[in-house]
């Protein structure tokens, strides 16, 4: 009887533990924090003078796989993004404007849905691209002052709120820990420039 016993466990045991091990991850959830902003080079294209714009960005990300998981070729991405850039200085649109000082930021939040194609994804680290698109809210903000003619100050305030599309375009690396957990360095384009890094949890 004893032997009988033990026999069943062994045969249970054989049945269980190749399941679990063969267990694929289909969703996982992350953060990804990056620096994020304008280059001063596209800048120069339609304003005369102008301060850097730089600040950050910080989504929510919902990830789906395919069948075999983080090791499939394509997966998803769906992100809920909050970024804001910021800037101080002088500003002018044509060298013949009056000059502006003063501040302003650009604040968005966007939601969008992503491919990326990986690249040799059965490797631990590995490389990937992809593309997305979407939709936000942007918030423009801006304050300044400057002297007429006569020497008197003036001081205006512009304010926007707008909804916008939104173009994504990623590319990095991702580090593959048991497919239980993803590292991602990535830089890209959202509506400005990036480059950060995420962690993402599967289940």
């Amino acid at each position: 009887m004893r032997a009988r016993t033990v026999l069943l466990l062994a045969m249970l045991c054989a049945a269980v533990l190749p399941a679990a091990d063969a267990m694929v991850f289909r969703y996982g959830t992350g953060v990804r924090i990056c620096s994020f902003g304008l280059p001063n080079a596209l800048l120069d294209l339609a304003l005369y003078e102008h301060p850097s714009l730089s600040g950050t960005a910080m989504a929510f990300e919902f990830h789906s796989y395919g069948e075999k998981g983080p090791q499939s070729v394509f997966s998803g991405i769906y992100s809920l993004e909050y970024s804001r850039i910021s800037g101080e200085g002088h500003w002018r649109v044509e060298n013949y404007d009056n000059r502006v000082f003063g501040s302003g930021q650009v604040v968005q939040v966007n939601f969008t849905a992503t491919i990326l194609m990986h690249v040799f994804p059965s490797s631990p680290i590995h490389p990937f691209i992809g593309g997305g698109i979407g939709i936000g809210r942007m918030s423009i903000w801006a304050e300044g002052s400057y002297q007429d003619e006569l020497g008197t100050t003036i001081r205006d305030t512009y304010e926007k709120k707008i909804f916008v599309p939104v173009g994504h375009i990623p590319v990095g690396v991702i580090g593959n820990i048991r497919d239980k957990f993803l590292v991602r360095a990535e830089a890209g384009f959202k509506n400005g420039f990036y480059f950060g890094g995420s962690i993402v949890v599967n289940f």
